[in-house]
């Protein structure tokens, strides 16, 4: 992997480290990984190629077979440093842009043995495969391939189409057109251009999706729903993640493929598409050993350093420490716990992620047994780049002692790669690489999800032990057209020993001009006029004006803790306006975030996860600002009502 060692190795360097200081090591379970007999196992390459090829196929229907393969997991969204890396875009992100998903493609036809090439035109780029002693022409992104005339069809190269454009153009009235061919508005003429063959090869490494391990009283959940946690600038800051902006378009998609995104659709998910039914999912690595028992403590390489272990917990002086690591791309956390302290500041807690030395996030503890709420996703969270490891280590004073402790790590992943259930009958496979582990403890394996056709029934729950590696059962469901909308799974190893109260944590109100009147504190640019019209701030820019501004300085805020900031307002202009929300930390102008929103005539509610404010430093917010961008000479009246920092949803 380029940013870490396989799980296997550094569990044997911390089992040696143990072995050393005679301090023993329970094996935790390593690389679980759930199958089923419906859908495909996205583990690796040759995975994919045993669950989508069958014997008698030609290669065009390989090509193909690979083709609809990708096109179910993966939609056009965004790029990022690890894109052209097959196995992690089908599994992780489940999105890239064009010459990624050409290059994705590159290394899975290879894998089933097709030779493949990256090629493009001025724009756009897109792939060729070389069966039957010649070319033929795909694009995944834009969902196009056409078929040639006459007794001996097959999907045309890009230079036939070039030198033929009508191979284009009568494609659809022929009947020789892909199903659904470029959905999302994009001109097949488009690849009549000449195109010219590039050098782009698949990115990679030792990375798998089952390089991890479960220890004692730890759970891994696969969810089918976002969760507020994408990853750090892989979107752009007016979506609220990365999703398919065409999101509407899907519907049109072939009914095969539109039976797997429909029960995921979620509406007025992001500002540029009624309905989003591709986008990004979360999951969550929950971790809460037993902290009066060695083997759940130390199991899969944690270590105690002078802190001593009693039936109250570990008690100081002295430390805790140990690692999280994780398949996907790690986007937050959270650590709570609970803690017995004999004076004030007897409890810190570090972060070391990426080998970038550790950082002091919380010193304190009152006297008494209190509990604590540690935010980790700043250090936790990289932006841009997926991170699989980080190191967590918690200081006692003397005689305080740590009771209870609960980390949650959330991750993004694509589900539409997971191991979801199907109407019928299902069968469940579990894998695991060391079944030794098994005679500890378990594994329980919980699916939930809701019924098709509606999904509007209870959330039904299947659960099952699973004591040796291979165990496979059944899981029947009703037999219907539509799929079941799936929740979650997951996989746990023994027990949580502690998890923390849910907590409700309110909203903070930064204004609230339904209620107050009083907005002195707000600055107006000219030729913005502002006023309180009993409804809420009145902002009117009464001519064309590139930048106007009305801003609230003299901040000192953190927001660290916060999931979002949602501004509700309404243009009763007669046009659609560009509204810019600016944070700003600091007083620097080189730490401010600018993140833009088209509203339309009427009632919107603008949602800026705290994540989007790339160039801010959240905790030292010191200004903010709402912009009307290039109003237009009939002008614009925007109307303010609320504006409301909301907290991570999870209730922890």
């Amino acid at each position: 992997m380029n940013d870490r060692q396989p799980v296997h190795r550094c569990f044997l360097a911390a089992f040696l480290l143990l072995a050393a200081t005679d301090t023993p090591a329970h094996a935790a379970v390593r690389d679980a990984w759930v199958t089923t007999d419906r859908t495909v196992d996205c583990s690796s390459f040759e995975s994919i190629a045993s669950d989508i090829i069958k014997p008698d196929m030609s290669d065009e229907e390989k090509a193909i077979a690979v083709y609809t393969f990708f096109r179910q997991r993966v939609y056009h969204y965004r790029n990022l440093p690890e894109s052209r890396e097959p196995l992690k875009t089908v599994n992780i992100m489940g999105n890239t842009l064009c010459g990624s998903q050409g290059t994705c493609m590159k290394g899975l036809l290879a894998s089933v043995g097709l030779k493949a090439r990256v090629v493009s035109h001025p724009g756009h780029t897109f792939y060729e495969v070389f069966y039957d002693g010649q070319w033929h022409g795909y694009d995944t992104m834009t969902n196009f391939y056409v078929f040639t005339r006459g007794p001996q069809r097959t999907v045309a190269s890009f230079e036939q189409l070039h030198n033929d454009p009508t191979l284009i153009r009568g494609a659809e009235k022929e009947g020789r057109a892909c199903p659904n061919i470029c959905p999302c508005g994009d001109k097949p003429e488009w690849f009549a251009q000449k195109t010219r063959a590039t050098d782009y090869t698949p990115q990679t490494s030792d990375w798998t999706v089952k390089d991890y391990q479960l220890r004692l009283g730890e759970e891994l959940v696969r969810s089918w729903w976002p969760q507020g946690k994408p990853l750090p600038g892989s979107y752009r800051s007016s979506d609220p993640g990365p999703l398919h902006t065409c999101g509407t378009r899907d519907r049109r998609a072939e009914p095969f493929l539109f039976k797997f995104w429909e029960p995921y659709g979620i509406p007025k998910f992001g500002p540029s598409t009624t309905v989003s039914y591709r986008h990004y999912f979360n999951g969550q690595i929950n971790y809460s050993p037993d902290l009066t028992h060695e083997e759940s403590v130390l199991d899969g390489g944690g270590k105690l350093d002078e802190a001593k272990m009693t039936s109250s917990g570990l008690v100081g002086p002295g430390t805790y420490s140990f690692s999280v690591v994780c398949p996907f791309y790690i986007t937050g956390g959270v650590l709570l716990f609970e803690a017995d302290c004999a004076k004030e500041d007897a409890v810190e807690v570090h972060v070391d992620q990426h080998g970038g030395g550790w950082q002091k996030l919380f010193a304190g503890g009152r006297p008494g047994e209190k509990q604590y709420r540690v935010p980790l996703d700043r250090i936790v969270a990289r932006s841009g780049v997926g991170r699989h490891e980080y190191n967590v280590r918690i200081v006692l004073g003397e005689d305080s002692v740590l009771k209870n402790m609960y980390l949650r790590t959330w991750f993004q992943h694509n589900a539409m790669a997971a191991p979801h259930l199907m109407s019928g009958e299902n069968n469940v496979t579990v894998d695991v690489a060391n079944e030794d582990a098994l005679k500890a403890a378990p594994l329980t394996l919980v699916y939930r999800y809701r019924d098709a056709p509606n999904w509007d029934g209870p959330v039904k729950t299947v659960e099952q032990r699973i004591a040796r590696s291979a165990e496979t059962f059944s899981v029947p469901l009703p037999k219907a057209d539509k799929l079941p909308r799936m929740r979650d799974l997951t996989l746990r190893y023994g027990q949580l020993a502690w998890t923390p109260p849910k907590q409700v944590r309110p909203d903070r109100i930064i204004a609230d001009f339904t209620q107050q009147k009083d907005f002195s504190d707000w600055q107006a640019d000219a030729p913005l006029q502002v006023s309180h019209d009993g409804q809420g701030l009145l902002v009117v820019c009464p001519r064309k004006e590139t930048y106007p501004q009305v801003s609230l300085d003299g901040l000192n805020e953190d927001w660290s803790d916060y999931d979002a900031v949602v501004i509700e307002l309404e243009n009763v202009g007669p046009k659609t306006q560009a509204i810019v929300f600016r944070a700003r930390s600091n007083d620097t102008n080189d730490q401010r975030t600018d993140v833009t929103f088209k509203v339309q005539p009427g009632p919107a509610e603008l949602r800026i996860p705290i994540k989007s404010l790339r160039k801010t430093q959240a905790d030292s917010i010191t200004k903010i600002y709402l912009m009307t961008l290039d109003v237009p000479e009939e002008g614009c009246k925007i109307r303010v009502k609320r504006i409301v920092l909301q907290p991570d949803r999870s209730g922890l």
